[in-house]
This record gives structure tokens, C-alpha cells and sequence, in this order.
């Protein structure tokens, strides 16, 4: 007993070690809030502010129900425990990613010897994505380790004290929802599996649990949806619903391409979005097929296996959801779901290896390390490049526009933008959000509805940048300025990383 306690602390120390190192090589750690970062670091100062959950970038400062409040409490919770500082956020983020790592291999644990587990929790902790945004100013840190830590204690054997249990599972998954709200995915698989066993009094008292921390969020976000106040992500799928039809064939191949990526490395994407030649693309297609195949057939297989079935629960559970969903986030939404694939991935290789009658070198102890071995190779290089890599991410132009609005603008008001929780950051002036869809190819904001905007809000100022980020969608304020030109005034312009950024001073409202 003593000799396998050992060997489960430096598994648990190895695992750990792995997983900070490799979430720290690739860390920016003086990295400010970007995107959704922003978003969410707004909504923290305004729960530090005392002035509740509301968006208080906005020139309406409404109330605010996008975003589910848990990573904002944790971000308000860090600063005013360590300070406003954007590296106590980076490492906070890292030992949640430690936390989330070793919870999850301790879930891999109950299905797995200890070599085919300790293997898969070797692969998570030096997996490329999962690395990267382990360090990341954005909620997947978090929700990993309130998530993952609620799915291995719900398959932890059962105790004397099962309602105790069931509540940390339920505070567990509740506050995972409450970080991101695709937990719910995760909390009705946990649930259905202790259905399944018959795990009434922890089912029950993780329900209650899950309905304390939740409903009252439910009831938030309606409020909101039917002031009309805010977006919401019911008011978004909604919006989306008519052309669900169109959504999923889509949302389908993308995620048969970022599946594999996400397990080994993001060779599918380089090659079919950022150019190769017909044979790549071809070969990479193939692949993206029959690597997606494995791991979905090892999902599947999983649900007739009673140590294993709630893997398939949350890991075909949750692609359900995200081909159904408009958004794709550049595969981000994929990255908490790493664990569910790997275990996805280690049954389909030992039943292709059945298959092709390599059952004793393809075994669920072989098909782990393979994976292991998979991920080290791209794991390594991103670690090695990652400096250059973070030195393309930095905006010096967009950084410059907003200097130059901060010390140089003479007007005082609010400014059109696409991303208006950096520019409030920035310059702490009030910036409104242009509507667009976020899709590729999409046609957003007509010149009538920016129009529209500028004079409901008073705007002074359009901030306009080119794409931040690959396969962007065109700027509406781009075409308003084209369109327009006697309505602005060029005030400012900074071409600086790549990147043009203009400001205009609006001159003649329409």
C-alpha cells in the first residue's frame, strides 16, 4: 500500500511538473486582456467598482448576461487579493491548468492501470493546445479545473458519505457552469451516470447543489434577455436557429479537422486554411477523416462500458452542442474537451489494433503512449517558438490608436469599434460594439446601421483595424468609411506589426 502511494505521488508530482512547464514556456505572461479577456476584465472592474454585473464599457452601462459571472468573480477575486496585475492572472491561470491536468488523471485512474494512465496524463499535460491557453487571460483554466475535478469525483468509488459527495460534485459542475456554460453538457453527463448506477442520494444532493449556484444565473439572463439590455447565449442560438440546417454540415467538417489537430498538432488547419498544395490539403483531409473516426469510434465504444461510459457521455455530448452551435472560436471551445479525446482515442486505437490482429502492440497501455508520442513532437516546437510566436500576437498599432485617443483626442465622447472592452481598458473612455457575425464571409452592419449607432450613442470617434486574427470578418466600419467619406475625418493612422489601424473623427453625423 505504502510502494503504490509513492508511485501515485510522483505519477501526481511528474504530471504536474509537465503541465506548469509546458503551460509556462509557451505563457505570455505580461500579456493584457484581449478579445474575451477584455470582456471579461471589464466585468471584474465593475463587480470591483461595486457597480454590480454590468457592462460598464458600454455608454448604457447595462446590466450584462453574455458572459456568465464566474471567471469575472475569479478575475475581481485575484485583484483584490494580488493587485491589478496582468501576470498574477497568467500564473493563476497556469495553476489552474496544473489543477485541471492532474484532475483529470486522476478520472483517467479509474479506467486505466496505472502505465496506460500515467501515459495519458503525460499527453494532456504536454498537449499544444491545451498548454497554450493554460496560461491564457480567458475562462478555460478555470472551467477545466472546476470541471474536471466534478467528473473525477463523481467516478471516484463510492463512500460512506455520498450526499457530502454529491454536493462537491454539484458546487463543483454548478461553478464549471457558471465559468462557462457549456458545463451544463458536462453536469447532465455526471448526472446520467449516476442514474445509470443508481447513485440516488449523490444524484440528488449534486442536483440541488448545481440548482443553488445556477438558476439563479437562469433567471439573471432572462431578466436581461427581455429588457432587451444585452446579448445572451439563449439570444444568440435563437438568432442563429434558422439557419441551423446550413450550421451543422459546416460546424461538422470543421470539427473533423480540429479533432485530430487538437490531439497532435495543427497540421489539417496550416494546411487547408493557411495554404498548401492540392495533394497536402487532399492528405490532410484523409487524415482529418480517419483520425476524427478513431477517436468517435472510441467515444461510442465507450458508452457499453461501465468504467468508461461517462467519457462518451460528456465527449459525444458536448461535439453534439458544439456542431449545433454558430460559433467555432477558431476551435477554442475544443480545448476543455481534451481529456473526454483522449480517452476517446485510446479505445478506438486498441479496437483498430484488434482489427488488424496487433492486439498485444496496440492495447490500451501501447495506444496511450502512442498518443504521448504523438503530442511531444509539435509540444516541443511550440515551446521553442513561442517567443516568436507572441511577438506576432502584439497589436503596436492598435495599442498606439488607443495612446493617441487617451492624450491627443480632443472630443470627448464615446467610440465605435470592433472591440470596445480593449479600448475602454486602454483609454477608459465608453466604446460601442459594431454587430457582426463573427462568420467568415458574413455581411455585418450596413453603413445604415452604423449610422445608426453613432448618432443613438453620440459616437466621436471609429477606431478602424484590419484583421486581428486569421479569416476575420471584414470590418462594417471599414465599408461606413468607404461609403462616407464626408461624414470622417482621418485623425490618426499607425501601420505598425503588420497591422493598420486608423481613427476617425466623425464630422457630420448622418
Amino acid at each position: 500500500m505504502e510502494g503504490r502511494l509513492t508511485r501515485r505521488g510522483i505519477d501526481g508530482l511528474l504530471i504536474a511538473l509537465a503541465a506548469g512547464a509546458a503551460a509556462l514556456a509557451q505563457a505570455d505572461l505580461d500579456g493584457p486582456p484581449r478579445y474575451d479577456g477584455a470582456g471579461y476584465a471589464v466585468l471584474a472592474e465593475s463587480l470591483l467598482e461595486g457597480a454590480g454585473y454590468r457592462a460598464i464599457d458600454h455608454p448604457d452601462e447595462p446590466r450584462h448576461a453574455h458572459f456568465p459571472p464566474g471567471y469575472p468573480v475569479f478575475l475581481a477575486l485575484l485583484c483584490k487579493a494580488a493587485g491589478p496585475a496582468d501576470r498574477v492572472v497568467h500564473l493563476a491561470s497556469i495553476a489552474c491548468t496544473v489543477g485541471a491536468t492532474l484532475a483529470a488523471w486522476r478520472w483517467f485512474r479509474t479506467m486505466y492501470a496505472r502505465p496506460a494512465s500515467f501515459a495519458l496524463g503525460l499527453a494532456l499535460a504536454a498537449n499544444w493546445a491545451w498548454a497554450r491557453a493554460g496560461s491564457g487571460f480567458q475562462s478555460e483554466p478555470l472551467y477545466a479545473l472546476l470541471g474536471w475535478t466534478g467528473v473525477w469525483l463523481a467516478a471516484a468509488k463510492p463512500g460512506a458519505r455520498e450526499a457530502r459527495r454529491g454536493v462537491l460534485i454539484g458546487s463543483a459542475l454548478g461553478a464549471a457552469t457558471l465559468t462557462r456554460q457549456v458545463g451544463l453538457v458536462l453536469a447532465a453527463a455526471v448526472f446520467l451516470e449516476m442514474y445509470a448506477r443508481g447513485r440516488w442520494r449523490t444524484l440528488m444532493a449534486a442536483s440541488l447543489a448545481l440548482a443553488v449556484l445556477f438558476v439563479p444565473w437562469v433567471v439573471w439572463s432572462a431578466m436581461v434577455g427581455l429588457e432587451g439590455a444585452g446579448r445572451t447565449q439563449a439570444g444568440l442560438l435563437f438568432r442563429a436557429g434558422h439557419g441551423i440546417a446550413a450550421t451543422v454540415p459546416d460546424q461538422l467538417l470543421f470539427y473533423i479537422g480540429r479533432i485530430p489537430d487538437a490531439l497532435t498538432a495543427p497540421v489539417v488547419e496550416v494546411v487547408t486554411v493557411f495554404g498548401g498544395t492540392p495533394r497536402l490539403r487532399g492528405a490532410a483531409v484523409v487524415w482529418s477523416f480517419a483520425a476524427t473516426a478513431v477517436v468517435l469510434v472510441g467515444l461510442f465504444a465507450t458508452l457499453k462500458d461501465p468504467r468508461r461510459r461517462l467519457a462518451g457521455l460528456i465527449g459525444l455530448g458536448t461535439l453534439a452542442l458544439l456542431i449545433a452551435w454558430p460559433y467555432t472560436e477558431a476551435g477554442r471551445f475544443l480545448i476543455p474537451l481534451i481529456p473526454a479525446l483522449l480517452v476517446g482515442a485510446v479505445e478506438g486505437l486498441s479496437r483498430a489494433g484488434r482489427l488488424l490482429g496487433l492486439r498485444s502492440r496496440f492495447g490500451r497501455r501501447w495506444s496511450s503512449r502512442l498518443l504521448l508520442l504523438a503530442a511531444l513532437p509539435y509540444s516541443a516546437y511550440a515551446a521553442a517558438t513561442a517567443d516568436r510566436r507572441i511577438e506576432a500576437s502584439r497589436t503596436p498599432a492598435f495599442n498606439a490608436a488607443c495612446d493617441w485617443l487617451l492624450d491627443r483626442a480632443d472630443r470627448i465622447g464615446p467610440v465605435l469599434t470592433r472591440h470596445p472592452g480593449e479600448v475602454y481598458l486602454l483609454t477608459s473612455r465608453k466604446a460601442v460594439e459594431v454587430e457582426t457575425s463573427e462568420r467568415p464571409g458574413s455581411t455585418d452592419a450596413a453603413p445604415d446601421a452604423v449610422a445608426e449607432a453613432i448618432r443613438r450613442y453620440g459616437i466621436v470617434y471609429l477606431l478602424v483595424d484590419s484583421d486581428r486574427y486569421a479569416r476575420a470578418v471584414a470590418s462594417p466600419l471599414e465599408r461606413y468609411v468607404h461609403e462616407r467619406p464626408q461624414r470622417v475625418r482621418e485623425v490618426f493612422h499607425a501601420e505598425l506589426g503588420g497591422s493598420l489601424v486608423r481613427v476617425f473623427e466623425v464630422v457630420e453625423p448622418d
